[in-house]
């Protein structure tokens, strides 16, 4: 039992909240070393969005919120979106500049046999891999085109030449249980995605369960104010800081006649900041003060469960609605 001592409920709920209407080293990288079953360090992911329809509000970037979802679902931090246009030096730059900050890369768009899909080239000049006809890549394309399955394996045609062709870094991925399944395209700590969503959400899944690390989940509460977000700034910033060990979240809500704000608490596996449990950040000095102590599960918990009390304490009487996990 938590000492709490604002009227609330703590409740274990599936109870789905209303929706707020506010959302030189990479080029040497060993692929294999990405395999989830080699190491419990989380990795931190950026986004990279590519296409000019994107920028110019010709199509909807649902892609993010996917990823975004895949992702968190399966314990995976996503540390930075970027939304960039089909030019290659402004992809090589962008990836040049999110592989300083995260782990791993996922790219989405750009993907196709047309003059503006520069996203595979783009990953092997920022990678320093020469553009090469990949063997495997140029056979499951004629595999794909011999639909009778028999016979002499067609000759490729130029838009397939150009699809097939990747740089010499390249590993075709097979992630999912479906034979037929096309694999993931992944260069050193980058997979190249397809922008279509339809295809995008499939791919990104896999990726992120590949991803996934076997981590046990630290306990999550959202704390249900009827106070508006603005109200709260002092009491939450002292929590905050009181609780560096705790990932703290505020989101307020919209033309809700009860709910106007929740805040979200999470424990980090890594003392420090929200990425230093990042394989990354863990190889760079953040703080040569700080040593990077690993929590356990009830440690994690433990952290939560105290800035819950503290923030809950410090509200206004009344304006606890609810406490779920």
């Amino acid at each position: 039992q938590l000492p709490l001592t604002a009227p609330n409920t703590i409740v274990s709920s599936t109870e789905q909240l209303p929706k707020s209407n506010n959302s030189d080293n990479t080029k040497e990288a060993d692929a294999e070393t990405l395999s989830s079953a080699t190491t419990a360090t989380q990795r931190s992911v950026g986004l990279l969005i590519i296409g000019d329809e994107i920028l110019k509000g010709l199509t909807p970037d649902t892609n993010t919120h996917v990823a975004a979802s895949a992702l968190e679902a399966n314990n995976v931090p996503l540390a930075k979106v970027s939304v960039v246009s089909d030019d290659l030096a402004e992809i090589v730059r962008e990836i040049e500049y999110m592989t300083s900050l995260v782990d791993v890369i996922i790219t989405s768009g750009g993907v196709g046999p047309t003059h503006d899909d520069v996203t595979i080239k783009s990953v092997g000049k920022a990678l320093g891999s020469k553009m090469i006809l990949n063997r495997n890549m140029a056979e499951l394309l004629q595999r794909k085109m011999n639909t009778d399955g028999e016979g002499e394996l067609p000759e490729l045609t130029p838009a397939q030449i150009k699809m097939a062709t990747l740089p010499e870094c390249s590993k075709l991925r097979y992630l999912s249980s479906d034979k037929n399944d096309w694999p993931v395209l992944q260069c050193s700590n980058i997979f190249i995605l397809p922008g279509v969503p339809a295809f995008f959400s499939k791919k990104v899944e896999l990726v992120a369960n590949y991803l996934s690390t076997e981590l046990e989940r630290s306990v999550v509460f959202k704390v249900v104010l009827s106070i508006d977000e603005s109200s709260i700034v002092p009491i939450l910033n002292n929590v905050v800081k009181n609780h560096p060990n705790v990932s703290f979240g505020s989101y307020p809500f919209v033309d809700h006649p009860e709910y106007k704000t929740v805040v979200t608490l999470e424990g980090r596996k890594v003392e420090g900041g929200t990425f230093r449990n990042s394989s990354k950040f863990l190889s760079f000095d953040i703080d040569d003060e700080v040593e990077d102590k690993e929590f356990e599960k009830n440690e994690i918990d433990l952290n939560v469960k105290v800035a819950l009390a503290d923030l809950v304490n410090g509200m206004p009487e009344g304006s606890v609605l609810r406490v779920d996990n």
